[in-house]
């Protein structure tokens, strides 16, 4: 096995090389204007990463729920951030001439809609994970990405640029634990039961058409909404769609994955039967040449860690998450060598803020954020239908099986059609 005093010895003059030009550059470049679309919970988290940074001024907070709005605007004066301007129409925000970039932390399904849009009005996006809500979705900004060459779309998936991810990752491209055979992630932990309630009147600070957007216009109910629009299949893409984007992407990215040959899921609403639409226990095995993929859900159990990546190869295995990594030896003799985690947030809006100033790469660019995007949307597929199922990316296509297939691409209400930006 290589050491990996032995592998990072070579690494430490890179790392002070880099937070020196860090500082510099904060000091001698002009702050980027930003929008923050999305404002209950991930939208004000990201805004104060980016202001952290150092690198953004956040002129604008937009949601479509004013009362969401108010408290966003509240919990970031709190900490020293005085947006400009509070807004409640998100076009308005992609008029403004004097926004570079635009956070959407908004539902899933509004995504890669709002993606578009902003890279038509000439913004940098951050668009946070999933990368989009069905698979057509994220191909359409993809595809639109192609017009507009000069602007940055990245993900939301902050682990890429947490050292020690990007430490673990190097560690097993150099062959740290062998040939890697078997990877496994997933999300164990507890979900509150969802009741079912009757439908009411949305509250009066919320334009519910405005929210809806894309979806079916279907009547209010306060638990398919703020949070848990997550498990609503209108809405969102079950916690496959939020953690799986997550830990997936690990794997995908550990091991430069592309599309898999084929996906089996199994599992449904075995325990809490509530009013979630997506499993509560989730398996799929992804099949990969001369590799098996494991992704593992359940809502109703504790576990640690909760959230987490592993890798098994010939000369030992890999276990990740936001605290850490430990490998553990071939032969299981010596206890597993620990190290520990990183800041994973602010360097993720230092990233952003460098790619569109042309001094650095994405660390989660757009491509792979559809990638593992798509991923999560077949294990979510193949699970609902119980099924093995084989996905073409040149023809967008789930091969043989129109049922499945017809999850790819939603039926879009109007004026919100996405296939009219293309």
């Amino acid at each position: 096995m290589i050491s990996r005093r032995t592998f990072l010895a070579t690494s430490t003059l890179t790392a002070l090389t880099t937070s020196a030009f860090v500082k510099k550059a904060r000091g001698q470049s002009p702050k980027l204007r930003t929008a923050i679309i999305g404002c209950r919970n991930r939208g004000p988290q990201v805004a104060e990463d980016f202001h952290n940074s150092g690198y953004f001024i956040i002129k604008t907070l937009c949601d479509c729920d004013e009362e969401m709005l108010n408290k966003g605007a509240k919990s970031l004066s709190k900490k020293g951030i005085e947006p400009q301007n509070l807004e409640k129409d998100f076009r308005k925000v992609l008029d403004d001439k004097e926004i570079d970039a635009v956070v959407i932390a908004t539902p899933d399904h509004w995504h890669s809609l709002m993606a578009v849009m902003a890279l038509d009005a000439g913004k940098h996006v951050y668009v946070e994970k999933p990368f989009s809500y069905n698979i057509f979705d994220g191909y359409a900004v993809i595809q639109k990405m192609k017009k507009h060459p000069n602007l940055v779309v990245a993900v939301g998936s902050q682990q890429r640029s947490g050292k020690h991810f990007q430490e673990a990752k190097a560690f097993i491209q150099s062959g740290g634990i062998g040939k890697i055979a078997f990877a496994r992630a997933g999300i164990i932990h507890w979900r509150e039961p969802l009741p079912r309630v009757p439908d009411s009147e949305p509250p009066k600070t919320l334009d519910y058409d405005m929210w809806t957007g894309p979806a079916p216009l279907k009547p209010y109910n306060r638990y398919k909404h703020h949070y848990n629009w997550h498990f609503i299949r209108d809405y969102g893409t079950g916690d496959t769609g939020n953690w799986g984007a997550h830990y997936l992407d690990i794997i995908l990215w550990f091991l430069n994955l592309d599309y898999p040959i084929r996906v089996h899921g199994t599992g449904g609403q075995f325990v809490t039967k509530d009013i979630k639409e997506f499993p509560d226990t989730q398996t799929n095995i992804i099949e990969y040449p001369e590799l098996t993929v494991v992704w593992e859900l359940r809502l109703w159990s504790e576990y640690s860690p909760s959230a987490f990546a592993e890798f098994h190869g010939d000369n030992g295995s890999l276990i990740i998450t936001r605290n850490g990594w430990k490998v553990y030896e071939k032969d299981g003799k010596k206890p597993p060598k620990n190290y520990p985690g990183s800041d994973i947030d602010v360097p993720h809006a230092e990233n952003f803020a460098k790619a569109i100033m042309g001094e650095a790469t994405l660390n989660a660019p757009a491509i792979d954020g559809h990638k593992t995007a798509v991923l999560c949307h077949l294990c979510n597929i193949s699970t609902i239908l119980q099924r093995t199922i084989k996905f073409n990316p040149d023809t967008l296509t789930i091969e043989n099986d129109p049922e499945a297939n017809s999850w790819v691409k939603r039926a879009y209400r109007e004026p919100w059609n996405i296939e009219k930006y293309l």
